[in-house]
């Protein structure tokens, strides 16, 4: 298991079909509908050391959401600044996890509209199999 935080921002939409984002970036450029928390302290090393299947809760003053994905086989995500979740099968060195049973899109309007007025969200995320045992 391992946890971060994220701030919210006022121009989060959720919007994105395909993926979710968090960026250690304090701004959201241009369209960055699948951001969902700027000024993320994840830590790439904490992260590469989960495998399998991940459930992904979301948590910003009580409200919660969650998911699940995949990390890809033998896969380490390398960039430092922004960590991706597909529901597709792309991997590039910005994706984390594949095969997510949500995008940006299907997260809990309310949290979104907390994380629009800049609530910070707790991010933790679980190894399926071990969160089971």
């Amino acid at each position: 298991m391992t946890s971060f935080t994220v701030k919210g921002h006022p121009k989060i939409t959720g919007e994105h079909k395909s993926t979710l984002e968090f960026t250690k970036e304090d701004h959201i450029a241009g369209n960055g509908d699948c951001i969902l928390g700027v000024l993320s302290n994840h830590n790439i090393d904490e992260l590469n050391r989960l495998t399998g299947r991940l459930i992904f809760v979301l948590n910003v003053d009580g409200i919660e959401d969650s998911f699940e994905a995949t990390i890809p086989k033998n896969h380490k995500i390398t960039d430092e600044k922004e960590l991706v979740i597909r529901t597709s099968s792309f991997v590039s060195p910005r994706t984390y996890a594949i095969g997510s049973t949500k995008s940006s899109l299907e997260i809990d309007r309310e949290l979104i509209e907390a994380l629009k007025n800049g609530k910070e969200m707790k991010v933790t995320i679980y190894e399926k199999a071990k969160s089971m045992q």
